[in-house]
């Protein structure tokens, strides 16, 4: 017999209406950008599970702390970058169930707020514990690595946001 936390049912609109243990979570992260000698920029990306998912550094928005300072934040821990807030993105959202230490497993309901950021100091780095690997990523490379696509999504948005700038040659 399975423990109750492996009985996940489908994330339906029945089961977000109806399951007993839900939890809202508010995050802040960001798209962490520089610029190489020739013109083009590239992401910063961090890899979680073993190096198998690929996203963009984000956290829990802290009491006090506005969702831009999160982003800034989060950005320095898990990447090791210095980072400046250049404009509001997009916010995305999503269900996931959390079995960790739970029995029946908590519905989870997350909204992550997304800022475009400028690299402005720091080195890139995996020196986090919650993270397994980091790297730079053109436009390109980025949106095919990621693993979520409302994160693909937010990418998409900084290659428009930076090209409608002028911020590359292409």
């Amino acid at each position: 017999m399975q423990p109750k936390s492996q009985l996940r049912p489908e994330i339906s609109t029945h089961i977000k209406r109806t399951w007993r243990n839900v939890r809202k979570d508010f995050s802040a992260g960001g798209v962490a950008y520089r610029m190489r000698d020739d013109g083009e920029f590239e992401f910063a990306l961090i890899a979680t599970q073993g190096g198998l998912r690929w996203q963009l550094p984000k956290g829990s928005v802290e009491a006090g702390e506005r969702p831009e300072q999160t982003a800034v934040r989060e950005v320095q821990e898990e990447a090791g970058l210095q980072t400046e807030v250049e404009q509001f993105l997009k916010t995305i959202d999503y269900w996931y169930w959390d079995t960790y230490r739970k029995d029946p497993p908590a519905l989870v309901h997350k909204q992550v707020v997304f800022y475009l950021l400028r690299t402005v100091g720091g080195e890139l780095t995996d020196s986090s514990i919650e993270v397994d690997g980091v790297g730079w990523f053109t436009p390109e490379m980025a949106l095919a690595i990621l693993t979520f696509t409302g994160e693909q999504e937010v990418v998409q948005l900084s290659i428009e946001a930076l090209r409608g700038r002028g911020q590359d040659r292409a």
